[in-house]
């Protein structure tokens, strides 16, 4: 027994007009397509649906049973079609958003703020995550949008370029190497560096300039930059950070160029080949603007 989507439009339609002539006006077709798509249903459910009376037909205790299935099957093709349209328009969408620490505050804080403002039709999560792992989230779908440090890996992405920025030593006001114009490895060698973890670019950058140099810190401590700018205003040692990282941490520090120059990129990334949705576009755009703006 296979019904077909027309036979099941017919019954649907004689059962809510309650006659041959008036579903045939709804469906746009004769009298007697109609009359022969319900004698069809019938042969293939082997149910009588329908007494007849003249023109008009009555429906049996059997075509009422059914007609609530099929109106459960309407019910979900109409929710279907408004999630479509939904969908369209980009309402009631889950936007999955993750970002390394570094830009979520001031920057993507308030670029949420900017862009989302009161609009309730679009539920958020935001995760805080390292970049390899929002990489990987984002080329397997699981995020709609990230922000991590460059650079960006081939695969299957979309990545725009947001800033660049160079590394730093920040330290309190009154540290002794506050008094010099350029901080170096060899600076660094009597003091507890606080930098981020292996798998960073600036951390990479840090281990290849004291390798060069020869030199390398009695002590260092491991954490998110952000954190390494807290931990330095607290005189815990000398942050190597990036200007972008200690601006977005706002602690009472300085802060001196780093030499050997190591740079910073800041990208954001959406699975490639996915449809453009505006409002993160936007989201990317008031990133950019903000970060230009540090």
């Amino acid at each position: 027994m296979r019904l077909t989507p027309r036979q099941l439009e017919a019954f649907r339609h004689v059962m809510l007009a309650g006659g041959i002539t008036a579903a045939a006006e709804a469906m746009n077709i004769t009298q007697p397509a109609v009359s022969r798509l319900i004698r069809d249903i019938e042969t293939s459910v082997r149910i009588t649906l329908f007494t007849r009376q003249g023109p008009r037909l009555t429906p049996t205790p059997e075509a009422i049973l059914l007609f609530r299935e099929v109106e459960r099957l309407y019910i979900g093709i109409d929710q279907i079609s408004r999630a479509a349209e939904d969908i369209r328009q980009h309402k009631n969408i889950v936007l999955r958003l993750a970002s390394v620490t570094s830009l979520v505050r001031p920057y993507l804080h308030k670029a949420l703020i900017d862009v989302i403002g009161d609009r309730l039709d679009l539920p958020i999560v935001l995760d805080v995550e390292n970049s390899r792992h929002i990489w990987d989230m984002v080329e397997n779908n699981h995020y709609d949008l990230g922000f991590a440090f460059g650079p960006a890996p081939t695969g299957d992405l979309q990545t725009v370029h947001l800033h660049s920025s160079e590394a730093v030593a920040a330290m309190p006001a009154g540290h002794p190497l506050a008094a010099r114009e350029v901080i170096t490895p060899a600076d660094l060698v009597h003091y507890r560096v606080l930098t981020a973890g292996r798998n960073s670019p600036l951390r990479r950058g840090l281990d290849r300039a004291f390798a060069s140099s020869e030199h390398a810190p009695i002590s260092t401590m491991e954490t998110a930059m952000l954190h390494c700018c807290h931990f330095a205003a607290a005189g815990l040692g000398v942050a190597i950070v990036d200007q972008t990282t200690m601006h977005a941490a706002g602690a009472n520090l300085c802060s001196r160029p780093f030499r050997p120059v190591i740079n910073v990129s800041y990208f954001a990334a959406r699975p490639a080949g996915t449809r453009q949705i505006s409002v993160l576009d936007d989201i990317i755009s008031r990133m950019s603007a903000l970060l230009d703006a540090a």
